[in-house]
């Protein structure tokens, strides 16, 4: 009997010791110079704490977010700050200045009187040119390029090193994992011949469309979908009405973002042909909080959805809005209902 209560001391002094030191640990790690290669494979050195952290896209600041490190952020992109999700996750975002936007350009003057111990940069654009200059100014900046699920999870593991707390990478991984491996489960009997095509609109317009490079065509390959333009490489590609005919997909999904005035275009008579629109296959793409076609952890519900919109029968007893909720609470600490989130995936 004395030896079992012994390990049992032994055990107590273990875990009482780890739960004394894990945090002096971590934050000792976090003072330490630390060398973080980027996404774009710049090598990066970090000394000391990371107090003072400013996102110029929406995407690193939804990464910064999902850490559950909002309150380090003391700038951040113009979008962010009117981002329904990020304003009701940690509503102090709104009244962050805002250092500009990856598409008309960063305001380098402001963001530097931030006085920022590091800078979350995209690599299209002046983002790597932006990079250099402050670089050479003494500030750390790390550019991130989240274009698939893994890059995303990858994004977010160098934030998490660049700040010196990783401890909620395992925890965010899994949950996106779970959501991907339900979408795998229901469609792993679905034989190849019945396999959807689907062509996916950018927030450019109609004409617009992702090519394999990107993120929608993970969205669409991870739910059985063939991608029409999946052969095309780089960023947004303009297509022509005449190609999308030809094309024909079967689904049709178009940007949260996507204004009316292109959505219209879908009632032009040359394209009443096409499967998707004949059939009422179109959809945007959801949500009314931060939109899912986004490269942030929560793409992997836009995956479930558009499965769920191509094969009903195979996710019939499966409540995408309740998914969604049980999605944002473990990452956010509220559901995306209680957010005031709605799915909006209708074309009005």
């Amino acid at each position: 009997m004395k030896t079992p209560r012994l390990l049992q001391k032994i055990l107590v002094f273990i875990i009482a010791t780890c739960l004394f030191f894990t945090p002096q640990l971590l934050q000792a790690n976090a003072g330490k110079e630390r060398i973080i290669t980027d996404m774009a494979g710049r090598k990066v050195a970090i000394k000391g704490p990371v107090q003072r952290v400013v996102t110029t896209f929406k995407p690193a600041s939804l990464c910064v977010l999902s850490l559950g490190l909002a309150n380090t952020l003391v700038g951040v992109d113009n979008s962010s700050r009117k981002d329904p999700l990020q304003v009701s996750v940690w509503p102090d975002i709104q009244h962050l200045p805002g250092v500009g936007t990856k598409s008309m350009g960063i305001n380098l003057e402001t963001l530097v009187s931030l006085k920022p111990d590091l800078v979350i940069f995209y690599s299209q654009n002046d983002g790597l040119p932006a990079t250099e200059k402050l670089t050479a100014m003494g500030i750390p900046c790390i550019v991130i390029l989240p274009e698939s699920f893994d890059s995303i999870l990858q994004a977010m593991e160098i934030i998490a090193r660049a700040m010196g707390n990783s401890q909620r990478i395992s925890f965010v991984r899994n949950q996106m994992d779970a959501v991907l491996a339900l979408v795998d489960d229901r469609l792993a009997d679905l034989p190849g011949s019945r396999e959807k095509t689907g062509y996916f609109a950018s927030p450019l317009g109609l004409f617009s469309t992702t090519t394999g490079s990107m993120l929608q065509d993970e969205i669409f390959a991870r739910a059985r979908i063939r991608n029409v333009s999946s052969h095309l490489t780089g960023y947004f590609q303009d297509i022509s009405p005449e190609q999308l005919v030809e094309w024909n997909p079967d689904i049709m999904v178009v940007s949260q973002h996507m204004k009316k005035s292109q959505v219209r275009l879908l009632d032009l008579a040359p394209l009443q042909g096409i499967s998707a629109i004949s059939q009422n296959q179109v959809y945007r793409c959801p949500s009314s909080l931060a939109p899912w076609d986004f490269p942030s952890p929560l793409a992997v519900l836009a995956t479930l959805w558009v499965a769920q919109k191509a094969y009903p029968e195979q996710f019939a007893d499966i409540d995408v809005l309740a998914q969604a909720d049980a999605f944002h609470q473990n990452l956010f600490g509220q559901t995306m209902t209680q957010m005031g989130g709605t799915l909006e995936d209708v074309i009005d």
